[in-house]
């Protein structure tokens, strides 16, 4: 138990690398391309890691795989929309603070999971630690779009991670069950591809960084988290998975320069006490 808890933690570390990426390519590409490149570059990754892995006969139900793909290409689109119409501090406090919560909701009406007295203790340690975090330097630039959208982000990763969630129960492979799902998903988002700054991502930067995008945070990144999801409740995993704010914040300290202040550093700590507390469940 404890390894698939590390996995999520490990996907979450891996998930945080996307900001601090997108900060080192090339200016002026549009945010939806990325997100459309990144879907395309990580279900072709995946394919690949897939040639090389047992395969399993139990192939994944059309439903889950529809609605995992669907809830991922619009967490894609609704969350870099989010950022880009509210700000990075409130786009990702408000997506990733509200997708634990929003999880418990969905897996308690599809799966009927429970949430356990762990999980909404460690749930609320860690969003008060992401409040803290995200809001170290003000929030600012405020608006109802981007708040509205930052909502449906988290909404859209629950429903993928349920959904996903309930295809690996009932038997589907890892890798493949990832490889179909983010297929699909770049399918969806493949018009957004073309939506501005395409010639951006043609160059030697450009490519860098979609092929960080895809391999990374997309394709070890779901791998990892799939592993661990296999093996743990739906809200847990999500919960998880907020090691994403830390390890970007850190990221874009060391290697963006950027300053992190008193109230970074206990938003940092905050929720790391949260995850350390939270996998005490598996003992």
């Amino acid at each position: 138990m404890r390894s698939r808890y590390g996995a999520l933690i490990l996907a979450g570390v891996f998930f945080g690398s996307t900001g601090t990426a997108q900060a080192l390519g090339p200016h002026g590409i549009s945010t939806m391309a990325v997100g459309s490149a990144r879907l395309l570059c990580g279900a072709f990754l995946l394919w690949l890691f897939t040639r090389f892995m047992p395969r399993t006969t139990q192939k994944m139900d059309k439903r889950d795989l529809w609605l995992s793909a669907i809830g991922m290409a619009l967490y894609q689109l609704t969350f870099f929309g989010a950022v880009k119409s509210t700000g990075v501090a409130i786009g990702t406090v408000t997506a990733l603070g509200s997708a634990p919560a929003l999880t418990g909701v969905i897996a308690f009406i599809v799966l009927r999971e429970k949430p356990s007295r762990t999980w909404l203790i460690a749930t609320f340690v860690t969003s008060a630690g992401i409040i803290f975090l995200s809001s170290s330097k003000g929030f600012a630039h405020f608006n109802f779009v981007g708040f509205s959208l930052a909502i449906c982000a988290g909404a859209s990763y629950s429903l993928f991670a349920v959904t996903s969630k309930r295809a690996l129960s009932m038997g589907a492979g890892i890798a493949e069950a990832m490889t179909q799902i983010f297929a699909l998903s770049a399918l969806l988002a493949f018009p957004f591809l073309f939506t501005g700054g395409f010639s951006h991502m043609v160059t030697a930067k450009g490519f860098a960084l979609i092929l960080w995008l895809g391999l990374v945070p997309t394709a070890l990144a779901y791998l990892a988290y799939a592993y661990g999801l296999h093996g743990v409740r739906a809200s847990t995993a999500s919960t998880l998975i907020l090691a994403e704010p830390a390890t970007a914040t850190l990221l874009a300290a060391v290697i963006l320069n950027e300053d992190i202040n008193t109230k970074g550093w206990v938003g940092i700590f905050v929720i790391a006490c949260g995850l350390l507390y939270l996998t005490q469940e598996s003992k």
